[in-house]
């Protein structure tokens, strides 16, 4: 039996996962000078704007309010800062290896979700996050192999 105000709760927590995946990639566009990697934030930070709007709209057709601000105390926004002031100046590997893991942490955050919250999801909330969950993947492994490549 899905529960409504779980849902809505469940849905604003990724919403807060999207924005502030959207924010470190507006950031990281910023601060390489790497066309290919901008080309990858760029995407990064689109697939997440999509998400987010997918999400608010779930949230929205159940009746409840979606989260639109990006609270500082996140754990992916501690990480960043700490990265942004780390990563002036650094190379390639360093920023493909930061933006791996933050993908991994997102992932994470989605899996746990599910996990967790199976019995107060419906079927189509499901199969809306799990694909999400699987694009997040699929950028995971693309900055990996980019960062593998760099190892070769």
């Amino acid at each position: 039996m899905m529960n409504k105000e779980k849902s809505i709760v469940v849905l604003n927590n990724l919403i807060e996962i999207n924005n502030e995946r959207i924010e470190i990639y507006k950031t990281a566009k910023k601060v390489t000078e790497e066309n290919d990697l901008k080309d990858l934030f760029s995407e990064f930070q689109n697939t997440s704007t999509i998400f987010k709007s997918e999400l608010v709209e779930e949230v929205q057709k159940m009746g409840g309010v979606p989260i639109f601000v990006v609270r500082n105390n996140n754990l992916l926004v501690r990480i960043w800062v700490n990265f942004k002031s780390k990563f002036i100046g650094k190379d390639r590997e360093d920023i493909l290896n930061t933006m791996e893991y933050n993908e991994f942490v997102a992932i994470k955050s989605y899996k746990d979700t599910l996990s967790d919250n199976l019995d107060h999801l419906t079927a189509e909330l499901h199969i809306l996050l799990k694909s999400q969950q699987m694009l997040l993947t699929a950028h995971h492994d693309k900055v990996k192999k980019l960062g593998d490549l760099m190892l070769s």
